[in-house]
């Protein structure tokens, strides 16, 4: 049984030609794209344009979005588990409560966009930017960091722990209240971050910086930490002198 909101290839396709017309022309012909709530899993969508579309509550599971334009766009609760969004764009969408677990994300643009809550558990996350992105709250357990630029995002209360993150950049980024434990850290970046409260348990720490990063009241018992530069970095005073002598 089909069901009732599933969208076949000709009705898709004539939506996206009017999305297009409306885009061309200002809003002034065609008609913005409103697929709330409808499923377009397993449809192919590379390279389209949906920009400042309404994919609010849509299922894009397992549906190809490599190279398509989702800048400004109403992603809202919507579901794109499991899709290649390699080299997409997400520039300024509104992606609260979505679900992007185990999506490939690399090279992917979510600049100034909005993950607030969003589940993105075991995603790869390798050369994505994330700049002055908010992920406040969300769920990037076991994810996978390579290359990835989260310079002055907000991560507050953010859910990383069994992450690998390796030669990202966090540079001024907020993740306090962030849950770090039993992470793998590796020649990265955090200077002048914020990391109040940031728990570090059993997290393997090498050749990383957190040169001028605030960590007060962080908690690294059970790391290992190696080659770590925490030179003019801010501690609580019961958290100094245990980890920097580790």
């Amino acid at each position: 049984m089909v069901s009732k909101n599933r969208i076949e290839k000709s009705e898709l396709k004539a939506i996206l030609e009017h999305h297009q017309k409306w885009l061309g022309t200002g809003g002034k012909q065609g008609a913005r794209a409103d697929l709330r709530g409808r499923n377009l899993s397993g449809h192919n969508l590379q390279q389209a344009n949906l920009k400042r579309a309404n994919l609010e509550g849509t299922n894009l599971s397992r549906t190809n979005l490599r190279t398509t334009n989702l800048k400004e766009t109403n992603l809202k609760a919507a579901n794109i588990g499991y899709s290649d969004l390699q080299w997409s764009i997400f520039q300024g969408a509104d992606l609260r409560r979505a679900c992007l677990e185990g999506a490939s994300l690399h090279y992917a643009d979510f600049s100034r966009s909005d993950l607030s809550h969003t589940r993105m558990g075991n995603v790869f996350l390798h050369n994505a930017y994330f700049f002055k992105a908010t992920l406040e709250s969300a769920d990037l357990r076991g994810a996978s960091f390579r290359f990835t630029e989260m310079n002055f995002a907000n991560l507050y209360g953010t859910n990383l722990s069994g992450a690998v993150i390796a030669a990202t950049k966090m540079i001024g980024a907020d993740l306090s209240d962030s849950d770090l434990s039993n992470t793998q850290i590796s020649m990265s970046n955090f200077e002048n971050a914020t990391l109040h409260n940031t728990r570090f348990n059993y997290a393997y720490l090498l050749k990383t910086s957190f040169y001028m990063a605030d960590l007060r009241g962080s908690d690294f018992n059970g790391s290992k930490i190696e080659l770590v530069d925490f030179n003019e970095a801010m501690f609580s005073k019961e958290h100094r002198s245990a980890t920097m002598e580790r």
